[in-house]
């Protein structure tokens, strides 16, 4: 890489929705240590963004989802390592009877609502407040902005698979 050039990583992630919760989960170490994200992580060279992100949704949980029923929900963008990173992040629904199984990524997992989620580990405030720097305090901002507008998302298809077809 040369002075001056840009560099960009692609990422996927999955809001896994079981009802009205998302499953959060809080980072072992490497990058963002001891924060609470969605489960997620690099697009490996030759692989699709919806591949990437079921991969490391069972990477991370143990869940297998079905890559034709993911959503893609927003787009995030974040600094990382000297490089802009782009996060695909999609909707997906939790497989019935389905949990969360750590690997050494993670040392917790919980279902939340997607605000208590946001309230609790990514209200800038609060983060400020405990001394967290603006780096971090940026990407969680950045977060909850996705989260929510999966959140909309999920509830506009929802709205339309209500919809009823009229005859003319």
């Amino acid at each position: 890489m040369t002075d001056g050039e840009t560099r960009y990583e692609l990422t996927a992630a999955v809001v896994l929705w079981r009802g009205p919760e998302i499953l959060v989960m809080k980072r072992a170490a490497g990058f963002s240590a001891g924060g609470w994200f969605l489960p997620g992580g690099h697009v490996e060279p030759g692989e699709r963004p919806v591949d990437a992100a079921v991969r490391e949704l069972f990477e991370e949980t143990g869940i297998t989802a079905n890559p034709d029923l993911l959503a893609l929900a927003d787009v995030m963008t974040y600094a990382h390592d000297g490089a802009t990173a782009h996060g695909l992040i999609y909707n997906a629904a939790c497989p019935p009877g389905a949990d969360a199984t750590l690997n050494d990524e993670h040392v917790f997992a919980r279902w939340m609502t997607p605000e208590a989620y946001i309230a609790r580990f990514l209200d800038a405030e609060m983060l400020r407040s405990r001394g967290v720097g603006e780096g971090p305090i940026a990407l969680a901002t950045e977060v909850a902005r996705v989260v929510r507008a999966a959140a909309r998302a999920r509830g506009a298809a929802e709205q339309l698979s209500e919809v009823k077809p009229t005859n003319w």
